[in-house]
């Protein structure tokens, strides 16, 4: 498939600049594999429970390293991305690159994802996780539970409404139509996104409401007897926001502004209590069920068109 963007040397170039991750010895680190599959497990009862959204179908468990992180999230961009109609005049080396960088500093940052879109798989990225664990002197079980609700809410989100990833590949698919095959680099993409306001718009109060719902359901796991030291240190550190959406984030300048995600929050907030979660739900029905920026701001609006 002519791509374009050279995934190999975004591969490569990853795990080149890509540290390992704090030192392990054999035997912890399998604990450790050990019990973020059994958060897994248990953080998918979690999330269906309190979401009332049940898993439709399998999906598999990827508990990796850096290097098996960068790997899976550059197949996942790669069937995401747009095939070009022709071989391009070069090889897009650049704009692989460029992604090789921001995926070796988004492997130190993102502690897991899931991914729809190259096989329904959940990434739980096993270093990182470890590192921030050490960082914030977490409970290293209530963390893994608290991590996991999460990124299993994002699956149940995408098992819900199966529409949302087209948006995505619509919405790249906006951004490379005209560039007529030539090769492009992060920059360039960065400059054309910003030019689609109403496709863009579209995706980022899409992302908000997906991390502010998957946010509010992991905070809502009452039984992690650690939750508000969990809460309060890593309010401080920033939210653990997926790499899609970070990455859609840098596109756009963005990388700063977790204020996106906070009104995500703050909207599902609102509407689970008006509707309880189960009302909630009404969102992923139909792409025309989720919020625009207007009704984001004041949820307010939202509940009077969806009344």
């Amino acid at each position: 498939m002519n791509q374009w963007i050279d995934w190999d040397v975004a591969l490569s170039t990853a795990k080149a600049l890509t540290p390992a991750g704090p030192p392990v010895d054999p035997k912890k680190a399998a604990r450790i594999v050990a019990q973020l599959r059994e958060a897994a497990e248990i953080g998918l009862e979690k999330a269906e429970r309190i979401s009332r959204i049940p898993a439709t179908g399998p999906a598999e468990v990827l508990v990796v390293d850096r290097a098996g992180w960068a790997k899976a999230v550059s197949q996942n961009f790669a069937a995401m991305m747009p095939a070009l109609p022709q071989s391009p005049p070069t090889v897009p080396v650049i704009a692989g690159a460029e992604l090789g960088a921001v995926l070796s500093l988004l492997s130190t940052r993102v502690l897991g994802q899931f991914d729809p879109y190259s096989g329904s798989r959940l990434l739980l990225n096993a270093p990182t996780i470890t590192q921030i664990r050490g960082e914030m002197n977490l409970n290293a079980k209530d963390f893994y539970l608290w991590i996991a609700t999460h990124e299993q809410t994002h699956r149940l989100q995408f098992e819900a409404a199966e529409w949302i990833p087209g948006v995505m590949r619509e919405t790249l698919a906006s951004v490379f139509a005209e560039s007529n095959g030539k090769t492009r680099s992060m920059s360039d993409i960065a400059e054309r996104m910003k030019t689609l306001r109403h496709e863009v718009s579209e995706l980022t109060s899409i992302m908000s409401v997906l991390e502010g719902h998957a946010m509010a359901v992991m905070n809502d796991v009452h039984d992690i007897a650690t939750i508000k030291t969990i809460r309060q240190r890593f309010a401080a550190r920033g939210q653990n926001r997926g790499v899609i959406a970070t990455w859609i984030g840098k596109l756009l300048g963005m990388d700063a502004k977790a204020r996106q995600y906070e009104r995500g929050e703050k909207f599902v907030r609102q509407i689970v209590e008006d509707r309880g979660y189960a009302g909630f739900n009404e969102i992923f029905k139909a792409r025309e069920n989720f919020p625009n920026a207007a009704e984001l701001d004041d949820p307010a609006q939202w509940l009077h068109r969806m009344a």
